[in-house]
């Protein structure tokens, strides 16, 4: 069954981890960045609501043993992947970078609700769709977004503006969401943003 587009207008751009360390990890990273700077031009022009989301890796006795052995499941020792406050791995990408009025929250969960005050901040704003960038699609965009849709957002991920170490990743990612989310391109969506 098709559904009709959802309304853009309470919208908000989530930029998930376009840290350093994570953000050039994307197989496709020379197509990402630009396309998710031109959603964040359009988002700005808009004044419609972006919140970045920056990952904080918390020292290794006190991360979270479930977390570790995801990680060890995608290929990734624990201990060896650690983004603290102020590193440069930690920063988002330049090309990205935060303007004063964007939204930065740390979060240490491939969730954006868990331990942030994301939820309580974005109905504050009256969003009601979350429009998802970054990377990696079948980790924090998958996690978020089947989130979003328990707390009652509608989740919109921007299959060009997505993506992962690989493209199976990406794929399986997108493969997933489908069932639970509005999968669409970035031409579809700045096409469907209100005038500004």
């Amino acid at each position: 069954m098709a559904l009709s587009p959802l309304p853009l207008d309470r919208s908000a751009l989530i930029v998930w981890d376009m840290q350093n360390a994570i953000g050039a990890m994307a197989f496709n990273r020379s197509e990402l960045v630009p396309r998710i700077a031109t959603l964040l031009a359009a988002y700005r022009e808009r004044n419609l609501p972006i919140v970045f989301s920056q990952h904080t890796t918390v020292p290794e006795r006190w991360a979270n043993p479930a977390m570790v052995r995801s990680m060890e499941r995608r290929g990734m020792r624990p201990g060896g992947f650690r983004l603290a406050p102020g590193t440069p791995e930690w920063q988002i990408v330049t090309e990205l970078a935060p303007h004063p009025d964007d939204l930065v929250l740390s979060k240490t969960t491939p969730s954006f609700f868990v331990g942030t005050p994301l939820e309580a901040l974005l109905r504050f704003r009256g969003v009601g769709a979350l429009v998802l960038t970054g990377v990696s699609t079948e980790a924090g965009i998958l996690g978020t977004a089947r989130h979003a849709v328990n707390l009652g957002f509608h989740p919109i991920v921007v299959e060009d503006a997505v993506s992962s170490r690989s493209p199976e990743g990406h794929q399986a990612g997108l493969a997933s969401l489908r069932e639970f989310a509005d999968i669409e391109t970035s031409a579809s969506l700045l096409a469907r943003l209100p005038r500004p």
